[in-house]
């Protein structure tokens, strides 16, 4: 990360950055490991960077709401179900 955060004026801002670093951190890791996942699946297109990277960021927020107190998996699952309903239709 090449810039400069500054330091926070309170606990909220200092979560606030926490989880931002930490978002982008676990994003990235997890964009890494994609691609090779697919890869293993039988009859898939292996998926390039990019799309390791959109996917990572879509997975990271249904994480999120899988690890929150009102979440789990169910919960998770029905934001993805929501996700992919296009806006408008």
């Amino acid at each position: 990360m090449s810039e400069e955060l500054g330091h926070p004026r309170d606990t909220r801002e200092f979560m606030a950055m926490w989880n931002t670093v930490t978002e982008d951190h676990l994003m990235h890791k997890l964009a890494g490991v994609l691609p090779h996942l697919s890869r293993r699946l039988p009859d898939v297109r292996a998926i390039d960077e990019a799309e390791a990277t959109a996917i990572a960021s879509l997975l990271i927020r249904a994480l999120q709401v899988a690890a929150s107190p009102e979440g789990g998996v169910h919960a998770a699952v029905r934001f993805l179900e929501e996700y992919r309903v296009e806006p408008g239709s």
